[in-house]
């Protein structure tokens, strides 16, 4: 098939579940593209890979290559955010475990994909780092400031990232992403995010809104929500936890239900 996509996740076993929704998503809504999906963990099980596995019997454009990841090299970076773990800054290292690959798009667990993401898999980022969405879930300007960054850089969400791993190997972009981390460590408030930003800044491709789309996207851009490719369930509040008046979280019910998952409960 000539529409080969290559996506990663970086993800622990409690997320597992959360894996198989997103692949649900993909697969149900790109039926003429092959996925390699990379899982970069360090703990999933074999009964969760099982789970996974059973998507095989509906859909066969996709393989699934797990990377087992030494978390002990990330073991003194901070966790500021109670939600997010320790897996989270596996991408520092992305372009070195993939060191034949040219480009990846990366995917938070917490996300659906609601629709074809082969024009994102297909923009131009020879010139750049990566692509991604603008971050507009906080007021940036004044954290911009606090970070170093000037007032017109773009803040992006890196839940959704199109990477270009060779020109980030080239440059050497992992010794940077650890380089500042320990230079930012006690001033960063939004983990690697905050770093991939610093890091990457001024070689960033900025996206629609339509590939990284969260609830107050459709507050602001209302009109944007029938086009959403990437429903991004950012913050605390999950979907799949009681306490959730994300109305977009209807979406993550519809893929759970035709996961592998639904029929484990």
């Amino acid at each position: 098939m000539s529409n080969k996509i290559s996506i990663c996740f970086c993800i622990n076993d409690l997320y597992s579940q959360h894996l198989g929704v997103v692949l649900t998503s993909i697969l149900k809504n790109n039926t003429d593209s092959y996925f390699q999906f990379f899982v970069l963990t360090n703990d999933i099980s074999d009964k969760n890979k099982k789970i996974i596995d059973k998507l095989k019997n509906k859909y066969k454009n996709y393989e699934v290559n797990y990377i087992n990841v030494d978390k002990n090299i990330f073991k003194n970076f901070n966790i500021t955010i109670d939600y997010i773990s320790i897996e989270t800054y596996f991408r520092y290292i992305l372009a070195d475990l993939l060191p034949n690959m040219e480009k990846i798009l990366y995917l938070d667990v917490d996300l659906v994909v609601n629709g074809d993401i082969k024009n994102l898999w297909n923009e131009n980022i020879e010139e750049y780092y990566c692509a991604a969405v603008e971050d507009i879930n906080f007021d940036v300007n004044e954290y911009k400031y606090k970070i170093g960054l000037d007032k017109d850089d773009i803040y992006i969400n890196a839940g959704v990232i199109l990477f270009n791993l060779k020109k980030m190997r080239d440059d050497k972009i992992s010794e940077k992403f650890f380089e500042n981390n320990n230079k930012y460590k006690n001033l960063i408030k939004y983990q690697d995010q905050d770093i991939i930003n610093i890091t990457l800044q001024k070689n960033i491709k900025k996206i629609e809104y339509i590939y990284n789309f969260t609830s107050k996207t459709a507050r602001i851009y209302p009109k944007l929500v029938k086009n959403a490719v990437i429903i991004h369930f950012v913050g605390p509040k999950k979907p799949w936890k009681k306490i959730s008046f994300n109305y977009l979280k209807r979406l993550y019910y519809y893929y759970f239900i035709l996961s592998p998952y639904f029929f484990t409960q």
